[in-house]
C-alpha cells in the first residue's frame, strides 16, 4: 500500500493537469461545433454520451484530487506509525541505561574492603560480596 501512495503528489497533478486540458478541449468544442452536432442524429443516447464526454475529465481531476489527498493521509498515518515505533525503542534503550547506570551508582555509594573480613580474600573487581564465602564487603558507616 505503501508504494501505491508514494508518488500520489505528482500522479496526482499530472492526472489534474491532463483532465484539465482535456476538459478545456471539450469545452472549445461544445462551443465550436454545436453546428455540427445539429445535424446528426440527436436522442438522449446521444445527449447522455455528450455530456458523458463533456464532464469525464472534471470527474477524474476530482479523483485525483482525491487521490492525492488519500495519499498524504496515509503517508501521514504510515510516517506517525514508524515514528512512534522509533521513539519506543528509543524509550526502551534509555530505560535499560537507566537501570545500568543506577546500578553503578548505587554501587559506587560504598566503600568495599580490599580482602573479605571473613575469609581474607582478595575483592573481584566491581564486586560487593565476597566470591568464595559470600560476606558483603561493604564497609559499614559509623555513625
Amino acid at each position: 500500500m505503501n508504494k501505491f501512495f508514494k508518488y500520489s503528489i505528482p500522479i496526482g497533478i499530472a492526472g489534474i493537469v491532463i483532465n484539465l486540458v482535456i476538459f478545456a478541449f471539450n469545452w472549445y468544442y461544445e462551443l465550436v461545433i454545436p453546428v455540427f452536432e445539429k445535424t446528426m442524429e440527436d436522442g438522449p443516447l446521444f445527449t447522455f454520451i455528450d455530456y458523458l464526454t463533456y464532464f469525464t475529465p472534471l470527474i477524474m481531476a476530482v479523483l485525483f484530487a482525491a487521490y492525492i489527498v488519500a495519499g498524504q493521509i496515509y503517508m501521514k498515518k504510515h510516517h506517525e506509525k514508524v515514528e512512534h515505533q522509533v521513539t519506543e525503542k528509543v524509550i526502551e534503550k534509555n530505560d535499560k541505561l537507566q537501570k545500568e547506570l543506577d546500578a553503578k551508582a548505587e554501587f559506587l555509594k560504598h566503600k568495599y574492603y580490599t580482602n573479605c573480613p571473613k575469609c581474607g580474600a582478595p575483592r573481584q573487581e566491581n564486586m560487593a560480596e565476597c566470591s568464595f564465602c559470600g560476606a558483603s564487603l561493604i564497609i559499614e558507616k559509623k555513625d
